[in-house]
């Protein structure tokens, strides 16, 4: 029982962490506004589901991306192309959650107002 509940200390200490990063702290921000825009247009519950999982998913994304440039800051502090390669996917895989909760939030919200 002590390993199971080790693992939720890590992963709340994570989440610290994230917290404290600009970008997924502004990531947070947004999905909070989409939230508060959601109780005034009162979502269904399936366009609920539909919201969060693009917020999840953004944050989620931002996360993994974060990670993945501290990693290729740690291994090498050295500015070369395969080192911005890895750093401009990651980023790039953020932009594709964006741009698809983007979509999903334009597809709930015209339904609203129309």
């Amino acid at each position: 029982m002590k390993w199971f509940k080790g693992r939720f200390k890590y992963a709340f200490s994570g989440l610290r962490y994230a917290i404290c990063d600009k970008s997924i702290a502004l990531q947070m921000l947004f999905g909070l506004l989409v939230i508060l825009f959601g109780l005034l247009l009162s979502f269904t519950i399936q366009e609920w589901f539909w919201i969060l999982l693009c917020i999840v998913l953004v944050v989620v994304g931002e996360i993994i991306n974060s990670c993945i440039e501290q990693l290729v800051d740690y291994i090498s502090l050295e500015h070369t192309k395969q080192a911005k390669q890895i750093k401009d996917m990651a980023a790039g895989a953020v932009f594709l959650l964006s741009l698809f909760s983007v979509f999903i939030g334009f597809a709930i919200l015209i339904q609203k107002i129309i």
